[in-house]
């Protein structure tokens, strides 16, 4: 992405409750998707918000190019790596100390990870209004995004997320 559309991002004013985040929480909630997104998080390092982002514009009818899902990818690194990983990865360790006295504080950091989730989100909205791109039946578009993200993250053509691809295609707004 060139530094002038970067900057550009960053210093619009980030929109968090939009229908990207809308629309992730409808299909993350929905059977098995969670499951199927942590399930890539943990063999591929996948960001769980790329993956809704690339579903959540195939449900617009827009298939990414392979341009646009590295462009996105570069607006979100820093991001996800230094602030939403470090704030899961301080939550998990806290589960596994033990100590039911801090319960309260894990949910705390557990809903500031959530917070730095819907910026991470509020980000990718942004660049999307920037999307320009061809448009085709909306579950193709859904599975076509998420098929050249997952081999983006993995070298392999072999893995998919069909219930994010069907749970995407129904939640379309």
């Amino acid at each position: 992405m060139n530094p002038q559309a970067s900057s550009e991002i960053a210093n619009d004013t980030l929109q968090y409750d939009n229908e990207f985040w809308r629309f992730s929480l409808a299909v993350y909630s929905q059977a098995g998707v969670a499951e199927e997104c942590l399930a890539l998080q943990e063999a591929i390092g996948a960001d769980v918000n790329l993956l809704l982002f690339c579903a959540w514009t195939g449900a617009r009818a827009i298939v990414l190019s392979g341009d646009d899902i590295e462009q996105a990818m570069a607006l979100v690194v820093a991001w996800h790596d230094h602030v939403v990983r470090q704030l899961r990865s301080v939550r998990q360790h806290m589960k596994g100390l033990e100590f039911e006295r801090f319960e309260s504080f894990r949910a705390r950091v557990k809903s500031i990870e959530l917070e730095a989730e819907q910026i991470e989100q509020a980000i990718l909205f942004a660049h999307s209004k920037r999307l320009q791109s061809a448009r085709k039946n909306a579950r193709d578009a859904v599975a076509e995004n998420l098929k050249k993200y997952i081999e983006m993250k993995s070298g392999s053509k072999s893995l998919a997320a069909p219930v994010l691809v069907d749970a995407a295609f129904h939640s379309r707004s």
